[in-house]
This record gives C-alpha cells, sequence and structure tokens, in this order.
C-alpha cells in the first residue's frame, strides 16, 4: 500500500526526525517516493521524487540528514503502484494557481468512471494515475468555487474530497503552502493518524527504528504543530482522524472542524429530538436519528443532563448511559428549551 507524510508548523521546521522514520515505509512500497515542501515558509514549492525504493535512495539518504531544509509545511508519499512505475506518476504532484503552488498526495485507488463524472476543467494529467487525476478535479473546484479560505470553503472541499471517495478509497494530503488540508478515507481505509507536538517536549523514538532524540534540543519551545501519517511513526500518543472528514491545520493550529461548534450544533438537535418527540426517546433512538455511535452520544446525553436540560426516565431500568436509557425534556426547562431549538 501507499504511505502519506505531512507535517504542519507554525514556525519553519526541519523534516529530519520524521522523514527518518517514514523513509523505511519504502521497504512495502518500492515504486516510488517523493517530497514536497515550501523552503523558508515561501509560497513556491520543492518537490523532490524517485521512481525508486526510498530506502535504496542516496537522495533520500542525503535529505534525511540534511539540516538545511526548513519549511512550515511538508508532504511526503511513499509508492505501491497501480500504474506504470516512471518519474511523472510518481507523488507528490504540484500545480501553480494564482501566487502560489499546491502539492498533492493519495493513498488508495479509484475505479468506475470517475473521469467522466469529475470534471477538471482546464487541468491536465501529465501521467496516468487516477491520483493526479483526482488532484486536478479538486484544483478545478478550488479555481471556480473557492474565493477564500474560511468555514464555508473548507466545508466545500471535504464535500468534494467525499465525491471522489464513492470512487474507491481516498486517502490525501493537500497543501497551498499556508495551510494543510487531511482527508480521511469514508471507510477507514489503511488509516491516517495524527500527533501534535508542543512544548514541554520530550524524548521520543521511531517505531521503525532504533532510534531516539530529545525534541526539546530539536525544537524552539514557541513551535508548535501536527504530525499525519498512514500508520503511527513514533511512541507519541496518536490519534485517528475521523473517517469521512477533512482536516485543517493553518500555521500549526487545527482551525477545521471547528469541534466546540460541532458539539453546540449536536446538544442542539439533540434536545430537538426529544423535545418534539411525543414520549420518551431512548439514546439508541436519538444516536440514530443522528448518525452517532453509542460513544459519541454518552457525553453529549451527560452534558444536557449535567446541565438540567433533560432527564431521564424514572421507570427505566437501565443504567443512565446505556443504549437503552429514556429521556425527557424537564418541564421547567422547557421554555428556555425552545428558545434554543
Amino acid at each position: 500500500m501507499c504511505e502519506l507524510l505531512g507535517m504542519a508548523f507554525n514556525e519553519t521546521v526541519q523534516p529530519n526526525f520524521s522523514f527518518r522514520g517514514f523513509i523505511h515505509r519504502g521497504s512495502a512500497n518500492p515504486d516510488g517516493w517523493g517530497i514536497a515542501y515550501y523552503p523558508n515558509g515561501e509560497y513556491a514549492a520543492q518537490v523532490i521524487k524517485e521512481p525508486l525504493q526510498s530506502n535504496h535512495s542516496s537522495f533520500a539518504a542525503f535529505l534525511k540528514d540534511n539540516k538545511g531544509i526548513r519549511s512550515r509545511i511538508f508532504i511526503s508519499h511513499v509508492r505501491l503502484a497501480t500504474s506504470s512505475v516512471c518519474y511523472t506518476n510518481t507523488h507528490p504532484f504540484s500545480r501553480v494557481l494564482g501566487n502560489r503552488e499546491y502539492v498533492f498526495a493519495h493513498n488508495g485507488h479509484l475505479s468506475g468512471n470517475y473521469r467522466d463524472l469529475l470534471a477538471a476543467g482546464r487541468w491536465n494529467s501529465m501521467g496516468t494515475t487516477d491520483s493526479e487525476y483526482a488532484f486536478c478535479h479538486l484544483m478545478h473546484i478550488i479555481e471556480n468555487r473557492v474565493l477564500e479560505w474560511n468555514e464555508e470553503s473548507f466545508s466545500l472541499l471535504e464535500n468534494s474530497m467525499r465525491e471522489i471517495n464513492r470512487f474507491g478509497n481516498f486517502n490525501c494530503l493537500l497543501s497551498d503552502g499556508e495551510r494543510l488540508f487531511c482527508y480521511r478515507d469514508l471507510n477507514g481505509y489503511k488509516g491516517l493518524y495524527f500527533t501534535k507536538r508542543e512544548a514541554p517536549f520530550s524524548s521520543v523514538k521511531l517505531v521503525d527504528e532504533d532510534y531516539e532524540i530529545d525534541l526539546s534540543e530539536e525544537k524552539a519551545p514557541s513551535q508548535k504543530g501536527f504530525i499525519i501519517a498512514t500508520r503511527p511513526l513514533t511512541d507519541e500518543q496518536w490519534e485517528e482522524l475521523e473517517p469521512g472528514r477533512l482536516t485543517v491545520i493553518d500555521k500549526g493550529t487545527l482551525v477545521f472542524p471547528n469541534k466546540e461548534r460541532e458539539q453546540q450544533e449536536q446538544l442542539i438537535r439533540i434536545l430537538r429530538f426529544i423535545r418534539t418527540a411525543p414520549h420518551r426517546v431512548s439514546i439508541e433512538e436519538i444516536g440514530s436519528n443522528m448518525g452517532l455511535t453509542a460513544a459519541k452520544m454518552k457525553p453529549l446525553i451527560r452534558q444536557l443532563r449535567d446541565d438540567g436540560f433533560i432527564r431521564q426516565d424514572r421507570r427505566d431500568t437501565v443504567e443512565p448511559f446505556s443504549p437503552a436509557a429514556t429521556y425527557y425534556t424537564v418541564p421547567g426547562k422547557r421554555t428556555e428549551i425552545d428558545s434554543l431549538i
């Protein structure tokens, strides 16, 4: 399988440690490797790639130990080919739009008539990969529908990536030199994880090599950001990105999705569902209506209960957060609830 590596920080950093761990993944992905970055925080990208195994490349070995490379954003890829092995088909791909250069890498495989249904406009593929065509489609969307990057345009990009995802497996990393866009396959294909790095830094060990460094000696206290990878690279705490969702990191800060806003919207939806139901409703019913698992429902129900908006029915014989537990809105709070929903 192909694998992805992304780095996004608020200040320029060296990629040596994470890239050192990542190039070991070339053993199972021998058909190409590449890295794209924005030297010294500029918007013009440097793309270095070869159609050969990363841990057999003298160029990759040189980059692993080169302390002169600095960027706020890096995208790297190791490839297991589903089409011809050549430089043109090697990730990352790049395109210029306006005054900046976009770079893109993909893990997965698309099939069917996606080339007929996903318009690419003036953006042409140089190679034969489904990945590059998907990138051209995204560039067409960005060029014609994104005036500025904000929550609305992030949602538009997320929906466009979900549309691509309909044709197969789709994990990808995209950058405009300022932000890193990370999309996780809707069905969780292969995985995509992230770890946050910020002060105070500690010692970290690679998973694929007996190699450890003290990050406090490598990084300034003001540096913060994220590492994204198909599989965890280190012994740090890694979390999975949510399937079917876009994550956007800007200057080392996660700016989309807005978790606090999403939680408030979910709380209001739950209140509306319970308030308008003709009878008490179970957590299982609420979760089914909202498309949320029992695990995600528990903290939401707890908050509404602790805030005094809902109450478990006294006739229940199950625990408060059991899927069968039933709730109704507190009568004395219904005027306030009506104003909220």
